[in-house]
Order: C-alpha cells, then sequence, then structure tokens
C-alpha cells in the first residue's frame, strides 16, 4: 500500500523550474584501437553509454524541447537509505532532519 504523504516531510520549490534541451552538435574524441572497424565498435559504445560528458567542440542549435515544473520531493527512507523522491511507493518511511539537517 501506498504512504499516506501528509505523513512526510516535503521540499518544495514554489519557483523552480527546469527546461530540457536538445543541443545539436559535434566532439571529437580519441580512440584506442588496432582496426578501424574496433574503432567503430568502440565509437558505438561511447554513444550508446553517453560517456561523451558535456564539452562541445561547435553547437550547430539549441532548442527548448519543453519547460515544466520542478516536482515537490518527498524526504524518505527507501530500502535503509535517506533519499528525496517525487513519487512515494510501499514500504518507503518519513525521513526526520538529523543533527546537520535532512
Amino acid at each position: 500500500m501506498t504512504p499516506n504523504p501528509e505523513e512526510f516531510s516535503k521540499d518544495e520549490k514554489p519557483r523552480q523550474w527546469r527546461a530540457c534541451f536538445r543541443v545539436t552538435g559535434e566532439f571529437w574524441a580519441d580512440i584506442e584501437a588496432d582496426s578501424e572497424g574496433e574503432a567503430q565498435v568502440r565509437a558505438k559504445e561511447i554513444a550508446a553509454s553517453h560517456d561523451f560528458g558535456l564539452e562541445l567542440d561547435e553547437v550547430q542549435a539549441v532548442e527548448i524541447s519543453y519547460i515544466e515544473k520542478k516536482p515537490m520531493m518527498y524526504r524518505v527512507v527507501r530500502d535503509g537509505r535517506d533519499m528525496q523522491v517525487s513519487r512515494l511507493q510501499a514500504g518507503d518511511q518519513p525521513r526526520y532532519p538529523r543533527q546537520g539537517g535532512f
């Protein structure tokens, strides 16, 4: 059963929004490989893992995909770990301030 939201401390963000930007650009990465085919495989792995950081050599276009209200977060203990979540799940326990705050 989902816990009662009223029992949880909330980190409300009344003036915070988040924007999603779609950036088109290019970057260069050095890849060590014994052949072009091996380099191609490694390049595909990098692209699939998004392990290329955020530094672009040349930005060609920036679009705003959408803007949304930043969600209110519940302070919970889930599976023994302190965290903030936007949706409560069965088993979540209210988290209370400790000596240094939340």
